[in-house]
């Protein structure tokens, strides 16, 4: 459940990374919400985490891709940080804490144990938001902020393991927070585990998928009409793949996937095992693809509760019902920011209004400096 509240604002300005400190620091918060604050070098440290690394490019595409698909660094360079992009990372990190403290105010707390079983569940749900990122890129042909620098998708411990530490707890108490405050007033009970289950069977039976990769479209028909006709699809793909990992093995692609997945990624409402789908265009390679579920296996309910009963917490339905009961807690807050980042409206930062070119310096708004006239006496 991402936590920003609403969109990021626009604004031409830049926030400078650091500030400077004296032996007595009477440096502002950047944040304070309902009296907790958040401090202008936490605030620092997750803009440089988001802007400047892999882990943190990453988990900014995931929370906000807008935001991500912009380079967030100010016209100082290194060190400096778009208006925009820092009022996003504000916003983000308020929310956060406007989150738990409604999950305060319901008399929820957070024990040690579902701190672990949170990091568990967030970097579960980081690997399938990072499969989907990385395979989005790939289709638009492009590389995601979520691919190390061999291409390889980073997975979801490596991710939180590479953030300092504090945010990386930081985002592990968040999903604690969330899973807590989705609990409340969602049917988790036995039953209505197995009505989910019953009705969402494609995401409990796992498909051991074939390939068969070609040239053309008129090749690959070719050849799915030879399957159809009798032919096995391991002996034609051997015989015929340009998919040399996978050709020596019949065209064996592997068993990492659930029927739900496969259907999704090759837009079909059903699969038949032993039937060869249509050929479809590889939009990164332009081949034309041959695809087969060569066989099926289903998860017993009880091996599928867990993700069961994590799909009815993160149902649409429940998810709105929380964000909706935050944003009401939030509009009863008292939120203030530093006013270097502009002032909280409503559900947002407001970014500060930059005054007219004539009352700047020239060096600051281009144009040329102004020259003093002085009037000679007679």
């Amino acid at each position: 459940m991402k936590r920003q509240l609403s969109g990021a604002a626009v604004a031409l300005a830049v926030v400078a990374a650091g500030v400077l400190a004296s032996a007595c620091d009477i440096t502002p918060p950047a944040a304070t919400a309902n009296g907790d604050t958040i401090s202008t070098a936490t605030f620092n440290t997750q803009m440089q985490t988001l802007e400047s690394t892999t882990a943190g490019g990453c988990l900014l595409q995931l929370e906000n891709a807008q935001v991500a698909a912009v380079s967030g660094q100010g016209t100082g360079g290194s060190g400096t940080y778009s208006m925009t992009f820092a009022n996003a990372v504000l916003n983000n990190m308020v929310g956060a804490v406007l989150a738990e403290q409604y999950a305060t105010s319901k008399g929820i707390t957070i024990a040690p144990s579902e701190l672990t079983t949170a990091r568990s569940d967030f970097e579960s749900t980081l690997d399938g938001e990072i499969n989907a990122a990385v395979q989005q890129a790939e289709e638009q042909g492009t590389v995601s902020f979520c691919q190390d620098a061999t291409g390889a998708s980073i997975t979801g411990k490596s991710l939180l393991a590479d953030l300092p530490e504090s945010i990386g707890a930081a985002q592990v108490r968040n999903q604690a927070v969330d899973e807590k405050l989705l609990a409340q007033g969602a049917d988790l009970s036995d039953a209505a585990v197995a009505a989910y289950y019953h009705a969402n069977l494609d995401q409990f039976t796992t498909a051991c998928v074939s390939v068969i990769a070609t040239s053309s479209q008129a090749k690959a028909e070719q050849l799915e009409a030879q399957i159809n006709a009798g032919a096995s699809f391991a002996s034609v793909a051997k015989a015929n793949s340009l998919d040399t990992q996978t050709a020596a093995d019949g065209g064996a692609l592997g068993c990492n996937y659930t029927q739900a997945q496969v259907e999704q990624a090759l837009s079909v409402q059903s699969v038949t095992v032993g039937q060869p789908i249509a050929p479809v265009e590889d939009a990164s390679s332009g081949s034309w693809i041959i695809y087969e579920v060569t066989s099926q296996t289903v998860a017993p309910l009880s091996a599928a509760s867990t993700v069961a009963r994590r799909e009815l917490l993160q149902s649409t339905s429940n998810v709105n019902r929380v964000s909706k009961e935050i944003v009401a807690f939030a509009r009863t807050s008292n939120v203030s920011v530093d006013p270097q980042y502009g002032t909280w409206e409503g559900l947002s930062t407001v970014p500060p209004t930059a005054p007219p070119s004539q009352f700047l310096l020239g060096a600051v708004s281009g144009q040329a400096p102004l020259v003093s006239r002085t009037t000679s006496g007679s």
